[in-house]
């Protein structure tokens, strides 16, 4: 199958920030996914548009096992900036919504998965695996922020 490109652009990507802890556990983990699975993620994300340029830029943070009673092991933050361009020649509002505000956020999460992934690579625990995440129950809770 030959792929067509999208209307939305990815003109540059930069890792902001990037903090790697590692708290040795009390006792042996038998089972480092499962661990894995009990860290608390936490993302956040902001998108800015420049008129001038016509460029987006889609901020993103990420957070893992960053509350205040931390589980053993990884304590992970990540954040990233994407730069994109939209091309909306054609395309209806609600493609455009869809492209400028979702698909970049969720391109910009891919990379910072990549980051993190490779941040640990070498780590005790080996690589971190970022999990899907619903980006719909994301973008609702970011929602339900702006209104407060």
């Amino acid at each position: 199958m030959i792929a067509q490109s999208s209307a939305i652009k990815l003109k540059n990507f930069a890792v902001l920030q990037s903090h790697y802890e590692f708290e040795q556990p009390k006792k042996k983990i038998r089972d480092v996914q499962k661990t894995f699975e009990a860290y608390e993620i936490d993302i956040d994300f902001a998108h800015h548009s420049e008129d001038e340029d016509d460029l987006i830029h889609v901020f993103v943070k990420i957070g893992i096992n960053q509350a205040k009673r931390t589980l053993p092991g990884y304590k992970l933050l990540v954040e990233g900036v994407g730069i994109f361009h939209l091309n909306e020649k054609g395309l209806n509002k609600q493609e455009i919504n869809n492209l400028k505000y979702y698909s970049t956020v969720s391109i910009v999460v891919g990379y910072l998965r990549n980051s993190l992934a490779g941040i640990t690579a070498s780590a005790p625990f080996g690589p971190y695996l970022l999990p899907a995440i619903d980006m719909q129950h994301l973008f609702a809770l970011k929602g339900q922020d702006n209104e407060a």
